[in-house]
């Protein structure tokens, strides 16, 4: 048995209400979550650094690009 793809909502001939004219889609829109956008800035980082690096990274290079030198998980 085969499976066929999922039709699109509705019949493909008008856009999808929320997409009208001047509607900035999702995507482009800039984000309201500041933690979120601080998160989502130190994961870019840790791949961006692990991407650069010829094997695994360090534990130091990783507390380095997170920005927690010195900084013990006992305090």
């Amino acid at each position: 048995m085969t499976h066929s793809p999922v039709p699109p909502p509705g019949d493909g001939s008008a856009p999808p209400p929320d997409r009208g004219p001047g509607v900035v889609p999702a995507a482009s829109a800039p984000l309201a979550d500041v933690a979120l956008a601080e998160e989502i800035e130190l994961y870019t980082d840790v791949v961006v650094a692990a991407s650069e690096s010829d094997g695994p990274l360090p534990e130091g290079e990783l507390d380095r690009v997170l920005g927690v030198e010195g900084v013990s998980a006992l305090d």
